[in-house]
């Protein structure tokens, strides 16, 4: 799993600072406010386990939200979202070890009051500060990049968008000794108002000391070409330099694994490092969990929508069943709400679905705007034929046809499919085998980079689709 160990983590890891800044400048105005600023030492002193215990709770769940990682895209609602998660996790904590102790380790008027100083500070430096902040030159990632062919210009494209925060700028590329006639064409399809410098070994240490580059890709279509720079690489990676190989840079900078990278040795490596194994029993406590309280709360929900439907199509049964393929490629039943006609599929068979699709009807179109038709598969979850978090099940007789055009495919039947998912939420729509190759690209990074903080971040960006809406397309 590729990680950038130094500088852009520094450079996120700033927003932690601002946060723990926040909360103690929160912290004085609330202990000020409740009893005076000359009783401000005796009550943080008194109450210092209490303060330690909020603090960390407030900024392990911004962790593991996500929100001190480098940045494909800011949203205010995920801003949001991951305050409201953060404060709730954090006041947990403080409640739980308060009822073991017996003793209230922080008076609830004076953490009102700092809850509030917090939020307003925090919320208002992220909204106004944020994208400023990490486009200024101060957190600005300098970046080169090794070759100057056509992954080397996507290269380019992908760590420049607007979208990545903190910016890049491509400085420089290192060209190893392409001939003329290679350079003219690439000069000419993009390489522009970046210079390109010819590098041998030895020059590649220069280079970075005398532009001040803080991130080397190697964007060479060929691995084998970058061998005779790996000892000043190496070096360079020791001295703080980040330096990443195409498909790593792709995978952080994306979030996604790129088919055309991809290898049988890549994938036997990443599922050695993945962290499925460890995740697999936390995973499944947690499916239980959450889907049992789930299947209480929205019980009043689930009503509401099966009278909806038997209103639209009242001969139609409320549910349907569908064979789908799981884990390892056991097949099992899913359980949704009927968004389609009955007969939808009788003529043509299993198809995709399109977004103008004829045979959704219109209460189902609002069902699958909301996801509120997957809402009974949390039975499925609690079967154990799901997760809540994972690939997109799919219907044995398409897996067997994607299995024959797209490479790698077999691969998702290794994770236990999903109510929601990484390739769900970063790239929904799917109606072609290309569509659903991009898909599985997603998913490919999942498996590999598996973790509870990746998990949480998935179900924050659901809960944005459910809150606003957004057509989905599916089987």
């Amino acid at each position: 799993m590729a990680i950038i160990r130094s500088n852009v983590r520094l450079k996120t890891g700033w927003l932690a600072v601002i946060d723990l800044i926040c909360l103690a400048i929160g912290s004085v105005i609330g202990i000020s406010l409740r009893f005076g600023p000359s009783d401000m030492g005796p009550y943080v002193y008194g109450h210092m386990e209490g303060w330690l215990l909020f603090y960390a709770g407030v900024i392990l769940a911004n962790y593991l939200a996500g929100s001190y990682m480098l940045q494909y895209t800011f949203s205010r609602f995920n801003l949001v979202v991951t305050w409201l998660f953060s404060l709730a996790f954090a006041l947990l904590i403080v409640s739980i070890m308060s009822y073991a102790w017996f003793v209230v380790v922080i008076g609830r008027g004076v953490l009102l009051l700092s809850i509030i100083s917090y939020s307003i500070m925090s919320l208002l430096l992220k909204l106004l500060v944020y994208r400023n902040l990490f486009q200024s030159n101060v957190f600005v990632c300098r970046t080169a990049i090794i070759g100057i062919g056509q992954r080397s210009r996507m290269i380019k494209t992908m760590v420049e968008s607007e979208f990545v925060l903190p910016a890049h700028k491509v400085v420089a590329f290192i060209d190893i000794g392409s001939k003329s006639a290679a350079r003219k064409d690439a000069q000419e399809s993009g390489i522009t108002g970046v210079v390109v410098l010819d590098g041998m070994a030895p020059d590649i240490e220069d280079i970075v000391s005398n532009l001040g580059v803080n991130l080397i890709i190697i964007g060479l279509e060929s691995a084998n070409e970058a061998r005779k720079f790996y000892p000043q690489l190496k070096r360079l990676y020791f001295e703080g330099v980040e330096v990443l190989p195409a498909i790593s840079a792709v995978e952080i900078y994306t979030g996604r694994t790129p088919l055309d990278m991809v290898n049988e040795e890549y994938l036997v490596q990443s599922n050695i490092n993945s962290r499925l194994p460890m995740m697999r029993r936390s995973k499944r406590v947690a499916d239980v969990i959450v889907s049992f309280l789930a299947c209480i709360i929205f019980l009043p929900v689930v009503l509401i929508v099966a009278i909806m439907v038997k209103l639209n199509a009242p001969r139609s049964p409320v549910m349907y069943s569908q064979w789908r393929t799981g884990q390892f490629g056991k097949v099992f039943r899913i359980y949704k709400f009927r968004t389609m006609h009955p007969e939808a599929e009788q003529e043509t068979g299993p198809v995709w679905a399109r977004e103008d699709d004829a045979r959704i009807t219109r209460v189902g179109r609002i069902l699958r705007r909301f996801r509120l038709d997957e809402m009974p598969q949390f039975i499925n979850v609690m079967k154990g034929d799901m997760s809540l978090v994972g690939p997109r099940p799919e219907r044995p007789e398409i897996v067997r046809e994607l299995e024959k055009k797209i490479p790698f495919f077999e691969e998702r039947k290794n994770i236990m499919p999903g109510l929601t998912g990484w390739a769900q939420i970063r790239y929904p729509y799917a109606s072609s085998i290309d569509e659903v190759a991009r898909k599985l690209e997603y998913d490919l990074y999942y498996m590999t980079h598996l973790s509870l903080s990746l998990d949480l971040q998935i179900i924050l960006s659901t809960l944005r689709i459910v809150v606003n809406g957004r057509e989905r397309v599916g089987y």
